[in-house]
C-alpha cells in the first residue's frame, strides 16, 4: 500500500483528522547583500530599506512598524462602461473607474480601507488577494468565510498590517463579480534586489466579456460547465476591438533608464504570455516574494499571480515604439476571441520620448503557449523539515461531476464547497456549532507546524488550475505529471519556490501539485482555484488553523455581528430584487436566464 494511500479514503482530509510535526520556522541561508545596512533607498540602493529592515529580511518573521496609518475610501457603483469602444454594457465599478484605483502604502504601515456598497441589487465582499493577514483573519473580506456579505447601502471597514513588501491586487470575492470590473491594485514600496530607477506601478492584465458574468456563470452552472471565451483581453483596462475603435495603453520611457513595471493577471479564466520587443525582463518578484532575478522575454502569468520586473530602455537609433505582447497560452487556458483577429496585436505600447504617435513596427521573440508556470528560485530560501512528510503528507483529489439540480460541480476529496453566506466559517467558530460536509473543512489545530499536502488533478478531465491560499505563502514542493512519487528526493525541501498562487498541471495521464505550509496564523482560510468559474463550482476548500485562538487574535466581533444583520435583513427581505447570485463559494437556488434581472444581471 502506498504511503498515502495509508492515510485515508480521500474523505478523511475533511474531518480533520491530520497529525504533523512542531517545528521551529527555519533560518533563511545567507544572501549576497550584507545585512541590516543602515542605508537609504534609492536608485543605486534598492536592497535598503529602514534601518534593520532591508532586502534579506525575512517577512515570515519581521517587518518594520511605521506607525503610519494610510486610509482609503473604495465606493461600488453600478454604471455603464466601454473599456476598448465596443459598446457600452453594464459594469460595477469602484470609484467610477476601471480597474480601480491603486492602493499604495509602504512595509509596516497599517492600512485603513473604507468599502461603500452603493450598487443597486447585489452585495460585495473586497479580498486583499496575497495579504497574509496575520493574526487578522476578520479582515480578509471572504464571504461565507470571514465575513457576510456587504449588503446595499452598507459600508465597512477592514484594517490591517502591511508585514510584506510587493504588489498584488484586490477585487471582489462575490460570485464572478470581478469579472464586471471590481478590481485594483496594491503596491506595499519596499525593498528590492534590482536596482533601478523609475517604478511604472502597476499594469493589471485582464480577459474581458461583452456578456454579464452573472449570465455567464449561469451558463457555466448549468450549460455542461463550459462558458464561452471570453471576447478581448485588456490592458491597464483598456485595449483595441479590432473595428476600428479603443485604444492601447502607452508606457511611456526615456532612453537610458532602467524601469520597474509590475504585472498582475486578474482575469476571470486567462493565462497569459507577456513579452516586450527588444526589452527582455529582468524578473525579480513573484507574488510578493523577491526571487533570484532571471532574464526572460516570454513571462507566463496565471491568475491572480503577480510578477515584477525590470527593464533597460537601451534601444539605439530614432525615438520609437515597441510592442508590450499579451499572448494565450493553450485553449486550455484560456484564448480570448480577439486572438482570432489577426489584424490585432494584443498588448500595449513602449513608447519612447520623443517617439511619433503611431503603432510600433517592432518585431517579436518567439513565445510559447504552454500553460505551466514560471520557474525561479526564491532570493531568501527557507528550507522546509522533511522528517515528517512521508507519514504526514495528505491527499485532496480533484474530480468533476453533476450535483443538485444538474450543477455542474467541482469536487475537492468528494466534497463540493457550497457555503451559507448567512452563516459564515467564523460564525461556526464562534458558536461551537459542528461544521456542515458542504463547507469542506479541514481543521489545522497544532501550532508552527508543517502541514503538506499533495493536490493531484482529474485525468479525466485534464485542465490546469491556478491554485490559490488565502493568509499564507505557500512552497511549493513539486509538481508534475502522472502518478505522484512516494520518495523524499523527488520533491525540494531546501529552497522551493514561495508564492501563494500556483498552476496545478492538467494531463489525461494525471498530475499533482505538492504544497506545504505552517500553521502560524490562525483562522479560516480558503483555498481554491481562481477561475472564477470553478470556485462558484465548488472548486474551493478552507482550512481552519488553529480553531481555539481564532476568536483571540481577530479581537472585537461587533462589525462582523453588524454585517451579518444587514445581510440577513437585506437577502432575506421580501422587497429583494435582481440578482439571486453567489457568493463564490456557494450555489444559489437553480436560476433561469429569465430570472434573472437587475443592472449587471444579464437581462
Amino acid at each position: 500500500m502506498s504511503p498515502i494511500s495509508q492515510f485515508v479514503p480521500a474523505l478523511l482530509a475533511f474531518a480533520g483528522l491530520i497529525q504533523g510535526a512542531t517545528i521551529p520556522f527555519s533560518r533563511a541561508a545567507s544572501s549576497n547583500l550584507e545585512p541590516r545596512q543602515a542605508c537609504e533607498n534609492g536608485p543605486d540602493s534598492r536592497n535598503c530599506w529602514t534601518d534593520g529592515f532591508d532586502i534579506n529580511t525575512n517577512p515570515h518573521e519581521s517587518w518594520p512598524s511605521t506607525g503610519q496609518t494610510e486610509t482609503f475610501n473604495l465606493r461600488l457603483t453600478n454604471t455603464t462602461c466601454n473599456p476598448d469602444g465596443h459598446g457600452e454594457k453594464w459594469c460595477t465599478l469602484i470609484n467610477g473607474q476601471y480597474p480601480g484605483p491603486t492602493i499604495r502604502a509602504n512595509w509596516g504601515d497599517n492600512i485603513r480601507i473604507i468599502v461603500h456598497n452603493d450598487v443597486m441589487d447585489n452585495g460585495t465582499s473586497i479580498h486583499w488577494h496575497g495579504l497574509r493577514q496575520l493574526n487578522s483573519n476578520k479582515q480578509d473580506g471572504t464571504n461565507g468565510v470571514t465575513e457576510c456579505p456587504l449588503a446595499p447601502g452598507t459600508t465597512r471597514t477592514y484594517e490591517f498590517k502591511a508585514t510584506q513588501h510587493g504588489t498584488t491586487w484586490y477585487h471582489s470575492h462575490h460570485s464572478a463579480q470581478y469579472g464586471e470590473g471590481v478590481v485594483g491594485t496594491i503596491i506595499i514600496d519596499g525593498p528590492a534586489n534590482t536596482n533601478y530607477n523609475t517604478d511604472l506601478g502597476v499594469l493589471p492584465l485582464s480577459d474581458w466579456y461583452y456578456d454579464q458574468t452573472w449570465m455567464l456563470l449561469w451558463r457555466a452552472l448549468y450549460g455542461g460547465g463550459l462558458p464561452p471565451p471570453s471576447d478581448t483581453v485588456l490592458v491597464n483596462g483598456t485595449m483595441i476591438d479590432g473595428n476600428g475603435n479603443g485604444q492601447y495603453q502607452k508606457i511611456n520611457v526615456v532612453k537610458g533608464q532602467r524601469y520597474r513595471l509590475r504585472f498582475v493577471n486578474t482575469a476571470v479564466d486567462h493565462l497569459f504570455h507577456v513579452s516586450m520587443d527588444g526589452h527582455p525582463f529582468t524578473v525579480i518578484e513573484a507574488d510578493y516574494v523577491p526571487v533570484v532575478p532571471y532574464e526572460t522575454t516570454d513571462l507566463k502569468i496565471n491568475i491572480g499571480q503577480r510578477y515584477d520586473v525590470v527593464f533597460t530602455a537601451d534601444q539605439d537609433g530614432p525615438a520609437s515604439n515597441y510592442w508590450l505582447r499579451v499572448q494565450p497560452g493553450s485553449a486550455l487556458c484560456g484564448k480570448a476571441d480577439i486572438y482570432n483577429n489577426a489584424d490585432v496585436t494584443v498588448g500595449a505600447i513602449l513608447s519612447y520620448e520623443g517617439a511619433p504617435d503611431e503603432n510600433p513596427t517592432s518585431t517579436g521573440s518567439t513565445m510559447t503557449d504552454t500553460c505551466d508556470d514560471e520557474t525561479f528560485k526564491p532570493f531568501l530560501p527557507l528550507p522546509v523539515p522533511s522528517d515528517t512528510f512521508l507519514e504526514q503528507v495528505t491527499p485532496l483529489d480533484i474530480t468533476l461531476g453533476s450535483g443538485a439540480e444538474n450543477i455542474v460541480n467541482w469536487y475537492i476529496n468528494g466534497s463540493s464547497m457550497d457555503v451559507n453566506w448567512e452563516e459564515p466559517t467564523i460564525s461556526y467558530v464562534k458558536n461551537g456549532t459542528p461544521y456542515d460536509t458542504r463547507m469542506s473543512v479541514v481543521e489545522m489545530p497544532e501550532k508552527d507546524t508543517w502541514y503538506f499536502w499533495v493536490i493531484r488533478n482529474d485525468p479525466t478531465r485534464p485542465l490546469p488550475h491556478p491554485i490559490h491560499l488565502h493568509g499564507h505563502d505557500f512552497w511549493l514542493l513539486g509538481s508534475g505529471v502522472g502518478a505522484f512519487p512516494y520518495t523524499l528526493d523527488s520533491f525540494n525541501f531546501k529552497d522551493a519556490v514561495r508564492r501563494d498562487v500556483a498552476t496545478l498541471p492538467g494531463s489525461p495521464d494525471g498530475a499533482w501539485m505538492l504544497l506545504a505550509f505552517q500553521s502560524d496564523n490562525p483562522g479560516a482560510w480558503l483555498m481554491h482555484c481562481h477561475i472564477a468559474w470553478h470556485a462558484s463550482q465548488g472548486l474551493s476548500m478552507q482550512f481552519v488553523e488553529r480553531k481555539d485562538e481564532i476568536l483571540s487574535t481577530i479581537g472585537n466581533l461587533d462589525d462582523y455581528n453588524q454585517g451579518c444583520i444587514e445581510w440577513k435583513r437585506y437577502w432575506n427581505s421580501p422587497d429583494r430584487v435582481g440578482v439571486d447570485e453567489d457568493s463564490g463559494l456557494f450555489a444559489p437556488g437553480k436560476l433561469l436566464p429569465d430570472a434573472i434581472s437587475g443592472p449587471g444581471a444579464g437581462v
